[in-house]
């Protein structure tokens, strides 16, 4: 099978840990949280460990998919390989950001929650969380595949091999899925973490589709232990402005906290609860350099503006943060007009 990998949807995921014989209070044990693992864990608990064995370790992975939507049209594929150890994570793929670079693939940094794009030179202090392996599609592997233990394998820790040549049928219905052929292979470490698959699905989507398409993916953890990660050379090119909703809303505090200065004039993005409007600019009215404080605010015209000589006091209103936690907060970046995308700001509410 080739190594290639598929992008599709995702189904609902419980947390239960189904089929694992050893307890979360287990989990430090010798043998590992998936210790005899007789069937495959829920969806939800076994990414939830992967990632939490991943982050306890140092570890390369590597990630490919292909989609193919006939015999003879185009097909599209993706990789990534991760690099992860004490001083960071650095992922190179060639699906993370348009403009790619003459060698194909896009270079992302993540060091705590921050990320640096090698492209962009886009800082985030909140970050995302570096993606370890593509949760969507795992998860529809689980779901749609008759997976079933087949085989122990490992020489310093037990390896459980689960395979699939049939798909579950009620699972595929509820999909939409028509489901022609299925070939899956999995291998769980007993240690907390999936060390490979290995998957070819033909299937129309949805269902009653005239054309089927073709989808393989592949991920393996090809390193586990001692793995060496340095600060690649782009991350000083990064602009890191953090910011925070002052005590009693009114401004946005921006602190330049490194990197090279942003020249006045430079334009931003601003939006909050009570915006409309997707996109609304504020220009830096001096250069805004390292240990420098700038403060956003509203006008009285509903226009943002920033102030770098101290708190403004011409504020017209307080900032508008969403209470749900799963809205979307205040956000402000680099209008990409005015060159490179550098910084990415989400602010919520002081804690």
């Amino acid at each position: 099978m080739d190594r290639r990998h598929f992008l599709m949807g995702i189904s609902g995921a419980t947390a239960a840990l189904a089929g694992c014989n050893s307890s979360s209070d287990e989990s430090d044990g010798p043998e590992g949280p998936f210790a005899d693992l007789q069937e495959l864990p829920e969806t939800e608990a076994l990414l939830t460990q992967h990632r939490r064995t991943l982050d306890d370790r140092s570890f390369v992975s590597e990630e490919e998919r292909m989609e193919n939507p006939s015999d003879i049209g185009a097909s599209e594929s993706t990789a990534q390989t991760i690099r992860s150890g004490e001083a960071g994570t650095l992922v190179k793929a060639d699906d993370i950001a348009r403009n790619l670079s003459s060698d194909g693939r896009q270079a992302v940094w993540f060091t705590g929650t921050a990320r640096i794009s090698r492209i962009t030179h886009t800082f985030n202090p909140d970050g995302i969380a570096p993606p370890y392996i593509d949760a969507e599609t795992v998860s529809r592997i689980v779901s749609v595949a008759e997976l079933e233990r087949v085989d122990v394998t490992g020489d310093d820790e037990e390896v459980y091999v689960f395979e699939a040549s049939s798909a579950d049928e009620e699972a595929a219905r509820e999909l939409d899925l028509d489901v022609s052929a299925i070939d899956v292979r999995m291998e769980i470490a007993a240690a907390g973490y999936i060390r490979s698959i290995e998957t070819e699905l033909t299937a129309a989507e949805p269902a009653d589709a005239e054309q089927a398409t073709t989808t393989m993916y592949q991920y393996d953890v090809t390193e586990l232990g001692d793995i060496t990660v340095s600060e690649p050379d782009f991350v000083s090119d990064a602009v890191r402005i953090e910011g925070e909703l002052s005590e009693d809303g009114s401004t946005l505090v921006l602190d330049h906290a490194g990197g090279p200065a942003v020249s006045a004039d430079t334009e931003l993005i601003l939006q909050d609860a009570n915006v409309s409007q997707p996109q609304r600019g504020a220009s830096f009215p001096a250069a805004f350099e390292s240990g420098d404080e700038a403060h956003v605010y509203w006008t009285a015209a509903e226009e943002p503006a920033i102030s770098v000589d101290g708190t403004p006091s011409d504020v017209a209103r307080d900032f508008a943060v969403p209470s749900q936690p799963e809205e979307r907060v205040v956000f402000l970046s680099e209008l990409p007009e005015t060159g490179p995308k550098r910084f990415v700001v989400r602010i919520g509410q002081r804690e």
